[in-house]
């Protein structure tokens, strides 16, 4: 079980991007608060990650990379094994 805690401004910024990507779209069932992500849900979004990245783009289109959401969306990425 992995766990992701989004706070109101991130669940914002997810609406936000919403279906544009993958990373977004696959998010956006997630609540304010720490989610608990079960085994196959955390591939799945691993998955989703990785389908933005194809061709080398960045793991999160439209996201500010200095923000919390991005470093805790990259630790997510990076702990699921």
């Amino acid at each position: 079980m992995y766990t992701l805690t989004l706070t109101e401004s991130d669940i914002g910024t997810i609406a936000f991007v919403g279906n544009r990507y993958e990373w977004s779209s696959i998010l956006q069932d997630l609540n304010e608060g720490i989610n608990e992500i079960p085994e196959y849900k955390a591939w799945e979004i691993k998955d989703a990650i990785e389908s933005d990245m194809d061709g080398g783009h960045d793991a999160f289109p439209m996201l500010d990379t200095d923000s919390e959401l991005c470093e805790n969306l990259y630790k997510l990425y990076h702990d699921i094994v």
